[in-house]
């Protein structure tokens, strides 16, 4: 008569309490939600949340074991342990988003393969450069003198070879990289020194929004602007304006999202708000993001439960077979059977404190060509 399943999530991090609260606030809230409608198939939901605190993941997922059906619509930084504690139990995760290759697997990886799924598959042998494409249209030549920074964590340097492997494929020739405490820095401004002595035209910041916000209020401090600031869709959270207040201006941020600000013509959007309302919590990309993974599971359970076979293997197998996914009209669409990317995105630009849209104007998304480069996974 019910479903009990877990989320994770990093809000316990002393180096950025909070991380990521979006999270377990959007697994709540669809829980209320989907209990208030009847459940799926009259069987009501049950949630544990799991704090990872960045560094506990293996611990998390262990727990997770003992009492979890699945897990759905999580995210945590070191998920590349999934493959030493999420399988060898048999547990299956309809994940939120995936950092590490181990846990976000290749493209053409089935859902069976790796006991994940992702409604905005992250495969670590492609990366998305539509929104790319985008920026370097508006600012031709910015990619000449391209600077990276990254933090000191396993995760987010595998992180960087990916996206290092795009961006090249893309003609950026990478002159700087700076490489922080992943816990921030007592003073970011020598890193924006050392973008500035190496003229840096376009900017690239691998982490999340407080380090970001930090390191954009060092960079506005030693006067170094250049052409480009790129960020990738975490960054698309209200705390990274609200830390960085004017200094973080002008930066631009990819997404294969349709923006809140945008949710008047677009009902998913507002639906995704309307609940969160109800509920309260933190609105973000990452609640969102999670929220399409519940939907997501939801409907895999549901056809499960008609069937008769509510069981793990079904609900893989079900994944396997979604090549079209949107999360109702939340995203571009994805292939999450296939484990393959979104082949469209948008960018959106922080003007006066606010979220705007940058590009394109005449549609929701950018699909050209070329769309999803192939890397070299650091697997």
């Amino acid at each position: 008569d019910k479903i009990v399943l877990g989320t994770v999530a990093d809000p316990g991090f002393s180096g950025r309490p909070g991380l990521n609260q979006e999270i377990f606030d959007a697994g709540d809230a669809f829980v209320e939600w989907c209990n208030a409608a009847g459940g799926i198939n009259g069987k009501t939901l049950e949630l544990n949340k799991h704090d990872a605190k960045l560094t506990d993941y293996k611990p998390s997922i262990e727990a997770a074991c003992k009492t979890d059906f699945a897990m759905v619509g999580g995210g945590a930084v070191q998920d590349n342990l999934w493959t030493d504690t999420g399988v060898p139990c048999g547990l299956i995760d309809v994940a939120g988003f995936a950092v590490t290759p181990e846990k976000a697997g290749n493209a053409g990886q089935t859902p069976e393969e790796s006991r994940t799924v992702q409604p905005i598959p992250n495969p670590g042998d492609r990366y998305i450069v539509a929104g790319l494409k985008l920026v370097d249209k508006a600012y031709p030549g910015a990619l000449d003198k391209t600077g990276f920074m990254t933090a000191d964590f396993q995760t987010l340097a595998a992180q960087y070879s990916k996206e290092s492997q795009g961006f090249e494929a893309e003609g950026a020739t990478i002159v700087s990289k700076g490489v922080y405490g992943v816990n921030g820095e007592a003073n970011w401004k020598p890193f924006a020194t050392a973008m500035a002595n190496d003229d840096v035209t376009f900017q690239k910041f691998i982490g999340e929004p407080g380090n970001g916000a930090a390191y954009e209020q060092a960079r506005a401090q030693v006067g170094f602007d250049p052409e480009v600031r790129y960020y990738e869709t975490n960054f698309y959270d209200q705390g990274f304006i609200d830390a960085g207040g004017k200094a973080v201006d002008g930066a631009l941020i990819s997404s294969v999202f349709i923006p809140l600000e945008e949710a008047d013509t677009h009902p998913a959007t507002q639906q995704y708000l309307d609940v969160m309302d109800k509920q309260g919590g933190k609105v973000a990309l990452l609640g969102m993001q999670s929220t399409s993974a519940w939907l997501l599971f939801a409907t895999l359970a549901k056809a499960c439960d008609q069937d008769n076979d509510l069981t793990r293997s079904c609900v893989l197998k079900g994944a396997g077979e979604v090549h079209d996914w949107t999360g109702g009209g939340l995203h571009a669409a994805t292939d999450p059977g296939k484990n393959d990317p979104a082949e469209c995105q948008m960018v959106m630009e922080i003007k006066s404190g606010k979220f705007t849209r940058f590009g394109p104007d005449d549609e929701d998304f950018s699909c050209p060509d070329g769309a999803v480069v192939d890397v070299k996974s650091a697997s």
